[in-house]
Parts: structure tokens; C-alpha cells; sequence
């Protein structure tokens, strides 16, 4: 009882990890959903050799709707701790051992010569509405390294390359909201008149990194990234070489703490901040600073029996939405999840008027075990 009391105590309070926030990036609600879009260095950060992830966004606030699609692929390379106890690596630099040492796929275990492997990922993103005067695609290649350190210990860097593409027509319809737009070109234009029709394209440059750590009681995981190194121009009719995107920053942090034998938890946090700029402070209106902090709980069954489970959450956005999130595996191989956001208060937070309800669908080749078995040694929550 005293350790479970202590572990709700640690979740609160990196709940409480936040700084004031104003406005919001929209993005989805399943934001551990689509990890290569938020840090590159989570390329290949999951528990199988093969990860093809889908997910799907329906958003609508009260000004406008827009649908949104996240296709990634991702995958190891390289000797991982991938075998597990049908597999074994013998010990053959101690003399006279002829023994073998079991290996768990993204596990701890105390003798191990395999220091990390190479994570690779594609990624397509498009959002769009068939009212609205801006649709947009984004297809992101990433490759990433990740390092054992010692036997319960792994750090990674990612970097990735983003070609973005856009499509202005308004005769469409102006109905456009930022707040669930999926950003990264300019919109809405404030004067002249809404009969606009153009295109444009750039190339974006990514980077991340990642440290966690695990022990039987708890698992933690802080990262960062950094998007948008070179400030790509984004206007949609690629006339104004002034609009610039600025530099956006994410934060995430993982905590896992042992409940009891039938039930974990999980709690992650994700900090988002667009329209930074490295060198200067200046502010120009289509690069105005937006923050969102993303936190919540995960509860997981502990070694479930069967081989179908159900897992639930509940997530915020900067404490002013709320998210319940269910996630059901069958088996090894699939994971399916689904996931609801309402504004708490939308009046007095007018920022935060959206509803989005997104499915996705997860399959995973080689997986070792499902999220609950061996819950307590995992490296990999994402």
C-alpha cells in the first residue's frame, strides 16, 4: 500500500510538470501514436524487429473540420536484444563456462555484448478537409542510433529529413481553424480577397535524442527534439520569402512504476513549442510562440492470461481537454486504439474548442512479448 501511494504521488506530480500555456498546436490526441513525428530518435524504439503504424484523426471545432492521416514504418538493424528464450548467447569469455545467458528483447538482463542497433523510419502525414482552402503532406525518412549502456540502460539520436508540400485553393471554402489544422505552412491570410490558388514545397531537417533507464520498481525516459532547423519558407503560394517557420522544441518524459502484481502504470508527458527562434527574439504574426502540454495515465494488466487484453488511459492537453484512451492487443501481433478529446471548458478557454476521435491500428513483426508480460522489465513504451 505505502508503494502505491508513493507511485500516484510521483505520476501527480509530473502531471504538475508544466508552464503556463496560452494557445495550442493541434496534432492528435494519440501523440505516442506517431512517435517519429514527435522525435526522431524513437525510430526503431518498440518491442518487435517490424512496426507498420496507422492512425487516423477526425477533428472538428467551431469554426471548420479537418481529417488527418499518419502512415509510419518503421524498423532494427543490426544485433538488438532480439532473441528470446528460444534463443541464446553463449558466454565464452569466462573460461570453462559453456553456459548460456537468455536474451529478452528490449529487456534487462545482466550479461549482455550486444551495445545497441540502428533504427530507420518513413513516415507520411497528410491532413485536409474538402471545405478547406489548405490541404497538406509531409513524407519524413528518419534514421536513428540507439546505445545499451550497461545492463538496464539506453540512449539514442535521430535525425531526419521532411519533404513538405502544400496546396492553397480557396475557392474551396475559408473555413480554417489553427487550432486543428496540422500547421507547417501559413494560414489564414487576413486581407484581399478569399479566391486565392497556389502551391508550395519545402525541405525541413529534424533532431532528437533520448536517455531512459529501468529497475523492477521504476522505468524513466526523458527526451528531446528539435524541428525545423533551417527556418523553411511556408507560405502557400511561395511569394513572401519573409514568412519563415521557426524552430519548434519538444520535451517528453516516460515514467513506469510498479503497482501491484495485477496492474502498471504509465505516465508520459509531452511539452510542444512552436515559433522559436535561435538567435533572436523577434516575433513576426505567422510565427507567434504555441505551447501544449500533453500529460496522462496508462494502466496496464501485469502478465495477462489471455491472449487478447484490454488497457485503458487518460490524457490532457494543458489541462483543459480531456482524453480517455483504450488500447486492446491481440496477441503479439496487432494493437488497436482508440481515443476521444473534449474541451472541459470552452468558453473560457477559447483556444480549446476541439473534439477529435482517432482510431489506430498498430501490427509489429518478431514481437517478443505483449505490453503486459514482463511488464516490469521493458525498455519500450512507445
Amino acid at each position: 500500500m505505502k508503494n502505491m501511494k508513493l507511485s500516484f504521488l510521483i505520476s501527480f506530480l509530473c502531471c504538475l510538470l508544466s508552464v503556463a500555456v496560452y494557445s495550442q498546436n493541434a496534432r492528435f490526441s494519440q501523440i505516442g501514436t506517431a512517435p517519429i513525428q514527435m522525435n526522431p530518435s524513437l525510430a526503431g524504439r518498440f518491442d518487435g524487429k517490424i512496426r507498420l503504424s496507422m492512425l487516423y484523426s477526425s477533428q472538428e471545432s467551431k469554426i471548420a473540420e479537418m481529417q488527418h492521416q499518419n502512415i509510419s514504418l518503421d524498423a532494427k538493424f543490426g544485433k538488438y536484444k532480439s532473441s528470446g528464450d528460444e534463443n541464446v548467447l553463449k558466454v565464452s569469455d569466462l573460461p570453462g563456462n559453456n553456459k548460456k545467458i537468455k536474451e529478452g528483447k528490449d529487456e534487462v538482463f545482466k550479461k549482455s555484448r550486444v551495445l545497441g542497433y540502428w533504427g530507420a523510419g518513413f513516415n507520411y502525414y497528410h491532413y485536409g478537409n474538402s471545405k478547406s482552402p489548405l490541404d497538406a503532406t509531409f513524407l519524413s525518412a528518419t534514421i536513428a542510433r540507439h546505445f545499451y549502456n550497461k545492463s538496464n540502460k539506453i540512449y539514442g539520436f535521430g535525425l531526419q529529413a521532411t519533404y513538405a508540400q502544400c496546396k492553397l485553393d480557396e475557392n474551396k471554402g475559408t473555413a480554417y481553424d489553427r487550432e486543428i489544422s496540422g500547421d507547417g505552412f501559413r494560414y489564414p491570410y487576413l486581407t484581399g480577397p478569399a479566391s486565392r490558388v497556389g502551391s508550395n514545397n519545402y525541405m525541413d531537417f529534424n533532431v532528437g535524442g533520448y536517455y531512459g533507464m529501468v529497475t523492477d520498481a521504476v522505468m524513466f525516459e526523458l527526451g528531446g527534439a528539435m524541428h525545423h532547423l533551417f527556418y523553411p519558407r511556408n507560405d502557400p503560394r511561395a511569394i513572401d520569402n519573409e514568412t519563415q517557420l521557426r524552430h519548434r522544441i519538444t520535451a517528453q518524459s516516460l515514467l513506469r512504476l510498479k503497482l501491484d502484481s495485477r496492474w502498471g502504470i504509465i505516465q508520459k508527458n509531452v511539452y510542444w513549442q512552436e515559433g522559436l527562434y535561435y538567435r533572436s527574439r523577434k516575433l513576426n504574426g505567422d510565427s507567434a510562440e504555441i505551447v501544449a502540454f500533453w500529460a496522462g495515465l496508462e494502466f496496464y494488466k501485469v502478465n495477462p492470461p489471455k491472449d487478447v487484453n484490454f488497457n485503458f488511459g487518460f490524457f490532457t492537453r494543458s489541462f483543459r481537454t480531456l482524453m480517455p484512451y483504450f488500447n486492446i492487443n491481440i496477441t503479439k501481433k496487432a494493437n488497436l486504439r482508440y481515443s476521444y478529446e473534449l474541451p472541459i471548458n470552452s468558453k473560457k478557454f477559447t483556444a480549446y474548442t476541439a473534439k477529435r476521435s482517432e482510431v489506430a491500428l498498430i501490427l509489429t513483426y518478431m514481437r517478443y512479448t505483449n505490453p503486459g508480460t514482463r511488464f516490469y522489465k521493458k525498455l519500450n513504451f512507445w
